[in-house]
């Protein structure tokens, strides 16, 4: 075994001891496709190490990434590929991820990644190119709008946070499809979901905690609702933090931020429904509401 080869697969092997790999699809799909072709400006050993690699900044701050492959695992685990599936994602990336997914529906489905800039687009296609994956599509547009034109799938999945469910993600999923993606709740707090159809409403089947980059584009999160958020979230860590006198780890500070918004300490049991923003929807004392621009979120647990 070549050394590539086996800092590769000692990978992927990490990701199935500690759980996050756990369906045979989803482990021949990472034992089979190699990071390093999609990232071939990066050393090997950093390429092979479970962590999330910027690929692209504007103005300083990064807006494209290879996304931590434990993250990958958990989110296609979400997605329940099926051979044969015609699936759209949301942020191509470096292609990587199309092309875990393009292996496992094979040669009968279809992947379709989009991205809003063209150098990553262009950069996608040569990567699937060389890797062997010249069979998914990538195509640059504003992701919020989906892409209508190869509709409906039976797999959505976003690869970027989204602030609300925006409406052509719904509409260009089939009736039993299922939707994966980084949600912002409130606070810049943001969870991995997944969600199907429930009569006239979306209702989450899973959930994990997760940190990504922001969609960008005309359904991008409004500036004021980002501003807003971040202040009301530095304010609550900063007055907990200063009565113990130390910084938080990231988890606990999530974990805290459950605690106090929502009366939960961690994500299990959470259910998530999302209705059309305009439903009349009453609350019981249990649940929790999150107006959004297009929907209503109701959360409570089971």
């Amino acid at each position: 075994m070549s050394n590539i080869s086996a800092l590769h697969q000692s990978l992927v092997e990490r990701l199935k001891q500690q759980g996050l790999i756990r369906t045979p699809r989803v482990e021949t799909a990472f034992r089979a496709v190699p990071r390093h072709l999609f990232l071939p400006d990066v050393p090997l050993k950093k390429v092979y190490k479970d962590e999330a690699i910027v690929t692209k900044r504007l103005d300083g701050q990064a807006v494209s990434s290879s996304s931590q492959p434990a993250v990958m695992a958990i989110m296609l685990e979400q997605l329940d590929l099926q051979p044969g599936d015609r699936v759209l994602e949301i942020g191509a990336g470096t292609g990587y991820n199309a092309a875990l997914m393009a292996h496992i529906v094979g040669e009968t489905g279809q992947v379709i990644a989009i991205d809003i800039d063209e150098d990553i687009v262009e950069d996608a296609r040569q990567h699937l190119a060389k890797a062997g994956f010249e069979q998914v599509k990538v195509v640059c547009t504003d992701g919020g709008f989906g892409y209508p034109s190869a509709a409906p799938y039976d797999r959505i999945i976003l690869t970027v946070a989204a602030w609300d469910i925006a409406i052509a993600w719904q509409e260009q999923l089939k009736p039993q499809g299922r939707l994966v993606l980084p949600l912002t709740l409130k606070d810049n707090v943001q969870i991995t979901v997944a969600f199907e159809s429930a009569d006239s409403y979306l209702v989450s089947i899973s959930t994990s905690n997760c940190g990504f980059m922001k969609l960008r584009g005309a359904f991008a999160e409004p500036q004021e609702a980002e501003d807003t958020i971040s202040i009301h979230l530095n304010k609550l860590l900063m007055q907990v933090e200063n009565i113990l006198l130390l910084p938080l780890p990231i988890q606990l500070q999530l974990k805290l931020y459950n605690l106090i918004k929502f009366r939960r300490s961690s994500l299990k049991g959470l259910r998530i429904r999302v209705y059309p923003q305009d439903t009349d929807y009453i609350k019981t004392a249990d649940e929790f509401v999150i107006v959004k621009r297009w929907t209503r979120l109701v959360l409570d647990w089971q």
